[in-house]
């Protein structure tokens, strides 16, 4: 599974989100993600960074949560825009 930025994914619980940003850490890819309205072409105030995890050999996208995971993973977005 590629997951590219720009692209348009659509969570379990059928929310649509576009790929703001992408970064790589430790071997493990980050998504930083914006929920998108119903009509697929605005962006709400949501906004969620994911990691990409693997199950039983299905790709999944799962939220970052708990401040020290997201002190963690958030800079990696700062940076990556900086650059």
């Amino acid at each position: 599974m590629r997951i590219d930025v720009n692209q348009i994914v659509t969570l379990g619980n059928k929310e649509k989100y576009l790929v703001i940003s992408h970064v790589n850490y430790q071997l493990v890819d980050y998504y930083y993600i914006a929920e998108v309205e119903e009509n697929g072409r605005d962006i709400k105030d949501n906004y969620k960074i994911m990691k990409l995890t693997e199950n039983d050999g299905k790709l999944f996208l799962d939220e970052v949560v708990g401040e020290t995971n997201l002190k963690t993973v958030l800079p990696l977005f700062v940076n990556d825009i900086v650059k």
